[in-house]
């Protein structure tokens, strides 16, 4: 059956000398898994040219009941991905590293997919100013808390208090197990809860704290999510936004 898609493109994998592995998010079918022309034409060169992390495109899958890996025909771009920007393609990078370890289930999530439409937007956007990208790793690590059903419960904060990592809650003192942040720690991750890739420009983040907040955030990951690993593009980005 054809279907008529749109996607993120995440990650590419060479499969054999002909062809190459798109893993990539849909609004219609959720994760997918598409072979790409791996050869030297000028069409299969422009394929792949256009499915670049975080690529927002449109095509027409063909889609099979227990079939994994799916054909594709009539690819257009939504939106460009970054190209000849190394700040803007380590962003790519990061996001989409990201969201390959998350999406593991091919199950659709109309509100999940526009938000990672919007950060591919903001991505590519004329507007993003250097903070802006500097913290938008950080904003996204935040926002996708919420779709992943791990949000920290922040009605819980009061000043004063440590955030406890393992259930995700403020706490009026440090919890037996060990794992939490102390209070300054606490009141600038409440600050973070609005901050989002559109806003995140408005945080003055320097080096070393936005380092801490995002090795934090991807420790949160971690006790929340089985099986989750650390992006390996996390030291591109931290050489890339060295200030």
């Amino acid at each position: 059956m054809y279907q008529n898609i749109e996607a993120i493109a995440l990650r590419m994998v060479r499969y054999n000398d002909r062809h190459s592995i798109l893993s990539a998010y849909s609004r219609q079918a959720g994760r997918l898994a598409l072979l790409v022309p791996a050869g030297a034409s000028a069409s299969a060169r422009r394929q792949r040219a256009l499915l670049m992390p975080m690529a927002h495109f449109e095509c027409v899958v063909s889609l099979s009941p227990g079939r994994d890996i799916c054909g594709f025909r009539d690819l257009r771009p939504v939106a460009l991905p970054p190209e000849g920007n190394v700040v803007r393609a380590s962003l790519a990078l990061f996001a989409a590293d990201l969201l390959n370890i998350l999406l593991r289930e091919p199950m659709p999530d109309e509100a999940l997919f526009a938000y990672i439409a919007g950060v591919a937007r903001r991505i590519s956007s004329p507007a993003l100013s250097p903070r802006g990208a500097a913290n938008l790793p950080l904003a996204l690590l935040i926002g996708l808390t919420r779709h992943m059903g791990i949000e920290p419960d922040w009605s819980t904060y009061i000043p004063g208090s440590v955030f406890d990592l393992v259930d995700g809650i403020f706490r009026p003192a440090p919890p037996a197990h060990g794992r939490f942040i102390s209070t300054q720690e606490a009141s600038a991750a409440f600050t973070f809860r609005r901050m989002s890739p559109r806003t995140a420009f408005s945080f003055p983040l320097n080096r070393a704290q936005r380092n801490r907040a995002l090795d934090t955030a991807l420790s949160y990951y971690s006790l929340h999510l089985p099986g989750f690993s650390t992006p390996q593009s996390l030291d591109i980005l931290r050489h890339t936004f060295d200030f």
